[in-house]
């Protein structure tokens, strides 16, 4: 049965990462790209592919009968990437117990970390967007549950993968898991690398660059080593002209 995927990609998301994930794997697919709206919002476009309208989509079409199957959730899409296409172990470590430490970091990326960034970029969002005259109200209010929660939680979460890698890094393994590149750190990446490493925004996420690297140098040594791998590379170089501008958000 051969199948045929094409991934609804959308500038500047979470979608990225399965370009990569792909590129690892040697799969081919095709990508279709959305671009988002001046609101920094999906089009309305992707609705069409899902209810939702978010992306990634991977949709799997059966070209011997024409089905298409659409898989949604970055976790999903790489748990049924890894099952269906890696059967070379190229991203899944053949030990047992690395396995699940693989597939708890697709469960964490998406549940425990990315939540928090998300209500932070919100957040932020609120302190410009709010209606004229409230805005220094506004500021306050998401300061103060910011101060109170998100920063915090960010923290202590940012002091627990830094540990890992610290283990990881003083064992000789430059990975989240094992000694080799897994579907860990590949969903990991946006996370850490797009939303803090690189961010040139980090006030937002109550840091600065020159605080960041030196209370998390691994995650820094870390992200510095995989955004240089040949995969990582060419997934970038395949949409670049998909991100002409850095979104002013």
């Amino acid at each position: 049965m051969t199948k045929k995927l094409i991934l609804h990609w959308l500038n500047y998301s979470r979608s990225q990462r399965v370009v990569v994930l792909l590129e690892k794997l040697k799969v081919p697919y095709e990508i279709k790209v959305y671009e988002r709206t001046k609101e920094f919002r999906a089009p309305k476009e992707l609705e069409k592919i899902h209810p939702l309208g978010k992306s990634p989509v991977l949709e799997v079409i059966d070209e011997s009968t024409n089905e298409s199957q659409i898989i949604t959730e970055t976790g999903h899409i790489f748990n049924y990437l890894l099952k269906n296409f890696d059967k070379d172990h190229i991203l899944t470590p053949t030990d047992a117990k690395q396995q699940d430490e693989v597939d708890y970091f697709l469960h964490y990326s998406e549940g425990t970390l990315q939540p928090l960034l998300v209500s932070l970029l919100v957040h932020g969002f609120a302190k410009t967007k709010a209606p004229f005259g409230t805005r220094f109200l506004m500021g306050l209010l998401v300061k103060g549950i910011d101060d109170q929660f998100y920063l915090p939680e960010l923290f202590k979460n940012l002091s627990y993968l830094e540990e890992i890698l610290k283990n990881q890094h003083e064992k000789g393994s430059s990975y989240f898991v094992g000694s080799q590149l897994t579907g860990a750190d590949i969903i990991l990446s946006f996370p850490l690398i797009v939303n803090l490493v690189e961010n040139k925004r980090l006030d937002a996420f109550g840091t600065s660059d020159l605080e960041f690297a030196k209370r998390y140098p691994n995650i820094k040594k870390w992200a510095e080593f995989i955004v240089k791998l040949p995969d990582y590379v060419k997934a970038e170089e395949k949409v670049a002209k998909n991100k002409p501008i850095t979104p002013n958000i």
